[in-house]
């Protein structure tokens, strides 16, 4: 009785150590096949060695001994800068630097990790295959003005090429463009030589400006002053004449002469006042004898006569009654 007793006791403690075995072995399975997947990610899932699922993000559950995560992929935006050497169409190599922004398409994750051993060097590949077509189109100078063609060019061959293997190519720019030191030096002097060509013409025209102007100023002055001189002597000549119709009137049995030299006798010593009234100012009349009232009138009569056909203005006087000595030589005779 004690004996079985005994082997019923014995008997419930193993049943007890193998439930408690079991136990811990189905939650160690449980938590072995559930995992969690981060944000902007995913996981690849293989079912003996062959693809089942692509987990993504949050908790997952896999068959525990028949599921493992063969890799893991992130689906967020990666830049790759990709540099290489390009000859131009001119013969002129130069240094570019291309970055491309991909990512892995979400519903192509398993493409993106079975097709392609090393996305970047593929990636790279494309990239200077392409660049190195476009490049050998231009010349050095429009490889810098058209970097943004080539980065259109990338993005729309890269963009087909590489969906086939799950990744999206978000953008190609072309990041940084170095000629050779010896090209760089010859390009800054082509610049420098066009600039001082172009310096020089600017100031050659401006000093050709600055003399036709001055020249044009000048004539315009030399203009106004002569209509200024000629309406000056125009006027003389007008107040001359009213003055003399003036005396006419009122000496109506003058000679014209005797009136003429009147007025011009009365002018110039007008002027003579005019001369004298300065402060510093000496007047002396030479000459100064008898005749010399005469003389003068002479002078100015002449000087008068000719501002009046200077200016096209007839004279209101009467001729000398006395004859100068070239008026009465006689004429030579006609053969």
């Amino acid at each position: 009785m004690d004996l079985f007793i005994a082997q019923s006791e014995g008997g419930s403690g193993g049943a007890v150590v193998a439930l408690l075995c079991f136990g811990l072995g189905a939650i160690f399975l449980f938590f072995s096949g559930v995992f969690v997947v981060g944000q902007q990610h995913a996981f690849i899932i293989q079912r003996f060695g062959k693809f089942s699922r692509v987990a993504r993000a949050g908790l997952n559950f896999k068959w525990p001994f028949l599921d493992m995560v063969a890799g893991k992929l992130s689906l967020q935006i990666r830049e790759l800068d990709i540099p290489g050497q390009f000859k131009t169409s001119d013969n002129t190599f130069v240094t570019m630097i291309l970055r491309v922004q991909y990512s892995v398409i979400p519903e192509r994750a398993s493409d993106a990790f079975y097709k392609l051993q090393s996305p970047e060097q593929q990636i790279s590949a494309f990239v200077l295959n392409v660049v190195r077509g476009e490049v050998a189109k231009m010349q050095l100078r429009d490889v810098f003005e058209h970097q943004d063609t080539i980065g259109t060019a990338v993005n729309e061959q890269l963009s087909l090429s590489m969906a086939e293997f799950g990744f999206l190519i978000r953008n190609a720019l072309v990041n940084e463009v170095r000629p050779a030191e010896e090209v760089v030096t010859a390009m800054n002097r082509v610049v420098a030589s066009e600039n001082e060509k172009t310096a020089a013409k600017n100031q050659g025209e401006a000093q050709k400006l600055r003399t036709v102007l001055h020249a044009e100023a000048e004539a315009e002055a030399k203009r106004l002053q002569g209509e200024g001189i000629a309406a000056q002597r125009e006027a003389i000549v007008k107040g001359l004449s009213m003055s003399v119709d003036s005396l006419r009137s009122a000496m109506p049995t003058a000679d014209p002469q005797t009136l003429m030299n009147l007025v011009l006798i009365n002018q110039y010593f007008d002027a003579m006042r005019d001369i004298s009234q300065g402060d510093k100012a000496k007047v002396i009349f030479i000459p100064s004898g008898a005749g010399a009232t005469k003389e003068i009138s002479d002078q100015l009569f002449q000087s008068f006569v000719v501002a009046a056909e200077t200016a096209n203005v007839p004279t209101t006087s009467a001729p000398s009654k006395r004859k100068t000595a070239d008026d009465s030589s006689t004429p030579p005779p006609v053969h």
